[in-house]
């Protein structure tokens, strides 16, 4: 889930004021990547019994973000909600690989670790485009594990990078920004900007999220994610959607101005065996926004044989 969008306008400008005030003195987060050869441990939240679903959240979030949909998903299927790496509990190393790519190939390990087969894959945000990248790579195999796909608000093709971001992926003005505004105050921002009805936002979830930029490494793995966020190769992988023959779900909210929901309908387009549903009362959380709804979509699409 991509939390930060808007966000980054409000802590570019207090960079940008603070720079123009001669405060560029001010400590920033070191930018380069260090060796680790040590395993990346991916924590998880798992629940039920059944066929297995694999939740992969968006940037800035952590399996949190699943957290209304995991109860009725558990109900009939074996439920596996993942903190990425650099999310949540998971490791935090400094070695600057948080590509989408960087992240499919820790997600594959963990699924041929835990023996998961007949799996529906379900992706939001930046953890679609990692949903994605598996499933492309997962339909090669002689045995496919991947059996479904679910797609929620997911990155997907090459669109143009808000200025917030854009600011985000330069060093100084990024760390300045990240290092001022605490985490929690942050967390308030963005979500205020992915509710449609920010009456839903529950007190605690800023709170939540924003645990995992008060960790040792949370804030270089965000900013390492957001620098990394549109690989250089996204077209050559795009053109290999048509490929995928999955039976592939689209959630889409229609107000979503992170991944706005033209991308969507070109993904629908694309994919030979989708179907796509679009929510008119949400922005970009529908997981969040309109549990109840977003989980009677995905049980009824686990039903099907």
């Amino acid at each position: 889930m991509r939390l930060l969008y808007v966000l980054i306008s409000v802590l570019s400008s207090v960079c940008l004021t603070l720079l123009l005030s001669s405060c560029a003195s001010f400590p920033v987060m070191p930018d380069q990547a260090t060796a680790d050869t040590r395993p990346v441990r991916l924590h998880y939240r798992e629940t039920g019994h059944g066929e297995p679903v694999l939740l992969l959240h968006g940037l800035g979030a952590s399996s949190y973000a699943w957290r209304y949909v995991i109860p009725k998903l558990a109900t009939s299927n074996r439920v596996i909600a993942l903190d990425l790496k650099g999310f949540g509990q998971s490791d935090k190393p400094k070695d600057g690989k948080y590509s989408l790519f960087d992240q499919a190939e820790l997600v594959d390990k963990f699924i041929r670790e835990h023996r998961l087969k007949n799996l529906t894959l379900v992706g939001h945000s930046f953890g679609g485009g990692v949903a994605l990248a598996l499933a492309l790579k997962d339909r090669k195999r002689r045995h496919p594990r991947i059996k479904k796909l679910v797609l929620i608000d997911s990155i997907s093709y090459k669109q143009k990078i808000p200025w917030g971001i854009a600011l985000m992926r330069t060093p100084i003005i990024s760390d300045l920004g990240i290092a001022l505004i605490p985490p929690e105050t942050q967390m308030k921002i963005a979500l205020g900007f992915a509710y449609h009805d920010k009456s839903r936002i529950p007190p605690e979830a800023p709170r939540e999220y924003a645990k995992q930029l008060q960790t040792p490494g949370g804030k270089y793995a965000l900013l390492r994610t957001a620098a990394q966020l549109m690989p250089e190769n996204i077209e050559q992988f795009t053109k290999k959607y048509r490929d995928l023959k999955l039976k592939t779900l689209l959630i889409w909210c229609r107000r979503d101005g992170i991944v706005p929901v033209q991308y969507g309908k070109r993904l629908f387009n694309n994919l030979p065996n989708a179907r796509m549903h679009i929510l008119p009362a949400c922005v970009h959380l529908p997981q969040e926004e309109l549990p109840g709804l977003t989980s009677r979509l995905m049980i009824d699409f686990l039903r099907e044989k």
